[in-house]
């Protein structure tokens, strides 16, 4: 069973995938979905983000790559639900004492959204990144080895990632470009 748009047929063959629980997709009962998988160019990644939606008030699933598995200093990558009900992909970076700042407008070439989707029930995108960013160093460097932290929650009145109502992190760290 897949959880919108998220093809969890290809897992383990065509892409990497964490599902969390553990074997959720089996039951359709999945809080997060994360894929990943190299692009035909070589130079970047697929990655998708799914994350169940219990409430309206959730307008985003993000994650992020971090060096521990405490939240504080490091890139997010956060799928949006705008007040027009589409979804943006959008970055941005938890300074120390948990303050997320976002990082702006982010060149194509290294990430945009190649689609998405929401739902009453779920938030979904699929986006490319380059594997070495190269016009924002505030990117992740898929090459290194992260824990991934995933959040999802209200967003603020100016459009910012709110203080999520739900968390996960992996305790183990999971390098992408490898």
């Amino acid at each position: 069973m897949s959880s919108n748009n998220f093809d969890a047929s290809k897992c383990g063959t065509q892409k990497r995938c964490i599902n969390i629980p553990n074997n959720c997709q089996n039951g359709g009962n999945c809080q997060y979905q994360i894929s990943y998988a190299p692009a035909g160019d070589g130079k970047s990644m697929i990655i998708e983000l799914y994350g169940r939606r219990d409430s309206p008030s959730m307008q985003y699933v993000a994650i992020g790559f971090s060096t521990d598995t405490q939240m504080g200093n490091e890139p997010v990558a956060a799928c949006i639900v705008t007040p027009n009900g589409q979804v943006q992909l959008s970055y941005s970076f938890n300074q120390e004492g948990r303050r997320n700042v976002p990082l702006g407008p982010i060149n194509p070439s290294d990430s945009q959204l190649l689609s998405s989707s929401v739902t009453p029930n779920s938030i979904y995108c699929k986006f490319s990144q380059s594997i070495v960013p190269t016009t924002n160093q505030a990117l992740p460097n898929l090459q290194r080895a992260y824990n991934l932290l995933l959040a999802r929650g209200p967003i603020q009145a100016n459009g910012q990632l709110g203080r999520h109502t739900d968390r996960q992190a992996l305790s183990t760290m999971t390098s992408m470009a490898q």
